[in-house]
Parts: structure tokens; sequence; C-alpha cells
């Protein structure tokens, strides 16, 4: 989405501000609904969701295909123990393996069409050692699925689980459930949790940096927002430390921690937040498009993804930040140039100064001394006229940095000094 302020002022100059969002719409190929994501870095991941879709990306989402997963069941969870073993589960009791990357996926389970039970989460510590949840009861397995063990919970619908190691573990599900295991998942107990207002929230997704975990409630608040709960001992106890201000009727499925400090959620109708304080406050942030926000995985606080309803995929390598670029000048430039960085150096903030001599493509990305890419400014078509991007580095450590200029025929470079 574009918003496009147009101000005439006495000298008949034209100014415009537009504002991009920094949440870009990759190319899935299907319009399924996309339940789950995971990646082993920024260039490899998969995402699974309706009909069977499982699909693959090997550098960075510019391209997704499908892989044959060999059924037609709504596959729910998708875990990547390494770039050649992954599982994937479930409606119908439905259990995927491949030790190739996705190559070639064995149904360990293909129930039924509309009977047994059905899959919802899968989590895998190694290659062995693994849990899946299924309705109302854990099944554990300790040889890559050979065999399994169960654990009876309780009656109500499981969602997301978590081992940090082979004893200890946490999961969450509907009716504002959450447990712990100290024994691998032999047995759980249920944590009690703060309510307010008659809320029972359910809890779709968990999110753990160590020992500091949260979880948002999906469903009604009354109109107060949805309620967020953080953990500091692992799941031993929860309080509430802030509402996302989600409307009446719309509700949160998914939360996503790159960092003790940043983390995002969305659920319904196109929703994304943003908190950059642990959780406490949340800033809404506009996407390209509406549908489900199923499920994030970050790779960093700036470079991560989101999928969800119509088999949409969207990454972002600014932290889903909007960039403001503004014409400052009706004069056309002879040429493209990268004219002047200041304050340089700066702290947080500086202003990028270029010229476009000719509508063009023109992306705006900085890099670290090492070359890697930190953050895409800019990626989109302008018009000739000489502009202004901020770029703000309150995410980044000090140091020496490299803004670029790229068109399909032009690169240019300056350095620039981050001291904080």
């Amino acid at each position: 989405m574009k918003k496009i302020i147009y101000i005439l002022i006495i000298n008949c100059s034209l100014l415009t501000v537009n504002c991009y969002p920094q949440w870009l719409q990759q190319t899935s190929g299907v319009t399924n609904p996309l339940y789950d994501c995971d990646f082993v870095d920024q260039n490899t991941g998969w995402v699974s969701g309706g009909n069977g879709v499982i699909l693959k990306t090997t550098n960075g989402g510019i391209n997704w295909f499908q892989q044959p997963s060999g059924v037609s069941k709504i596959l729910q969870g998708i875990d990547a123990v390494d770039a050649n073993v992954l599982y994937s589960v479930g409606y119908d009791e439905t259990i995927l393996k491949t030790t190739n990357g996705g190559n070639n996926w064995l149904a360990i389970r293909n129930g039924p069409p509309m009977m047994g039970g059905s899959f919802f989460k899968v989590y895998f510590l190694n290659e062995n050692t693994g849990w899946i949840l299924r309705n109302n009861y854990i099944m554990r397995t300790l040889n890559g699925c050979l065999t399994f063990d169960s654990t009876f919970v309780v009656f109500t619908f499981l969602r997301d689980i978590y081992f940090k190691d082979v004893s200890t573990g946490v999961l969450c599900g509907d009716g504002d459930l959450i447990m712990k295991s100290s024994d691998g998942g032999v047995t759980w107990i249920e944590i009690t949790i703060p309510l307010y207002n008659f809320e029972l929230p359910d809890f779709y997704r968990l999110t753990f940096i160590g020992t500091t975990g949260w979880v948002v409630g999906r469903g009604s608040s009354f109109g107060f927002g949805k309620l967020v709960y953080k953990t500091t001992n692992f799941g031993s106890s929860w309080d509430t430390i802030a509402r996302v201000p989600l409307l009446s009727g719309e509700d949160n499925y998914s939360v996503f921690f790159s960092s003790l400090n940043t983390g995002y959620c969305g659920g319904t109708t196109g929703y994304i937040f943003k908190s950059t304080n642990g959780g406490i406050n949340w800033i809404q942030q506009n996407s390209p498009s509406n549908g489900f926000r199923n499920d994030f995985w970050f790779a960093n606080d700036s470079i991560g993804w989101c999928v969800g309803g119509g088999g949409q995929i969207f990454k972002t390598s600014n932290g889903g930040t909007y960039v403001s670029i503004v014409n400052i000048s009706s004069e056309i430039p002879i040429k493209h140039n990268l004219q002047n960085i200041y304050p340089n150096p700066f702290n947080p903030i500086t202003n990028i100064i270029f010229d476009i001599a000719y509508e063009d493509n023109v992306g705006i990305i900085i890099y670290d001394i090492l070359g890697r890419e930190v953050e895409v400014l800019l990626s989109e078509k302008l018009k000739p006229g000489k502009y202004k991007v901020t770029f703000n580095g309150e995410n980044l450590s000090s140091g020496i940095y490299l803004c670029r200029l790229l068109t399909p025929k032009i690169q240019e470079s300056k350095t620039m000094v981050l001291i904080k």
C-alpha cells in the first residue's frame, strides 16, 4: 500500500511523500492456506498448508517451489531439524518425514479422510527425539517416529509445544491452557495463569528466547485487546504484561520473538503487530493485503517471514518498518547519483540523498562491513527527481556500514559510520 500526499507550494514545485511498506509479498505459486513455516537459516526454509502443500526455498523466498508430499490433507505443522531432516503433521493422523530436504516425503501415518484425530504441531530436538500434538494428548518419539508413547493431557485442542532440552518443555492450547513437563513429556503440570474480565484466551503459538517466553491470547477480549503473557522461568509462572490492540472480533494466531526485545504477532484480516520492548507495547504494521497471519519465523530482528491465508508469504528485511521517501526537488537530475549522507557519523538516524534521472527500478540497501545485507530501505520504481530517505540504525551496533544505490544499470556506494 502506498500513501501519497501532494502539497502545492508557492514556487509551484511538487512535494511527494511515499510510505513504502516493507512487508513484501513473495510468489508462493499456491492459493491454499499456509499454516506453518520453519527455516534452518535465512536462505533455506519450508512452509506447510492445505491440500498437502509443502513449499521450499533455498534463496530466501525469491523462489518457492512445491515439493510432492504424497498427501492431500491439511498439513498444520512443519519442523526442520536441519537442512535434510524434517517432519510435517496434519489432519487425519498424518505424519510425514523426509531425510533429503524434502525431495522425498515418507508417510509414517496417513489415516483415512475425515477419520481419526488431527495433529496440530510438531517439534523435534534432533532427528530422533520429538513431540507431536494431537487433539488432547501428546505423542513422543525417541527413535525418529518408528514408535511413539502418548500422554493424556486434557480434553482440549493442543496448539504448540517447545522443549529446550530432552527433559523440559512447555505447551499451550485452547481455554487458557499452559502446561509444563520436566521429565521429557511423560507427565505434565498445568500452570495457573491470571485471567481478567472472565476471558479464557486460546493460545495458538508460544515463543521462547532462552528461559523467557511469550503467548498471546486468540479469542474474545471484549474490545480491550488480546492479552500478552510472559514468563522468565521457562513456563513455571506467567503474568500479563500488555494487550495487543486488536479490534473486537479479530483473532490473534501467531507470535514470534526474535530477541528479548523484538517480537511480532498477527491474526485475522491481515493484522501484524510489532513490539520493540519485550512485549509491553505493540505497534500495528500495515501489510500489502488482508489474510490470516498463521505463523512467523525470523532469522534476526530485521529479516523474517509471515505465512497465512490464500497462499500468502510475506518477507521483511527491515523489521517491517515503513520508510519515508521524500521528493525534495522538482528539478530533473542529469544522472542517477548517490549524492550525500548526513549526518555522518550518525546516532542513530541519518538522511540519504540521491538523484534519479529517469523512471527506473531503484534499490537502497544497507550492508555491514563484511558485505552482509542489513536492511532494504527501498525497492521500488521511482520517477525522476531528487529524493531523501531516512535511515534509523537503532537496532544496529556501532560500526562502519555501506549504503548502496542499485538500479539495473547503476551501482553506487558510500560509507556510513554509526556511533552509539
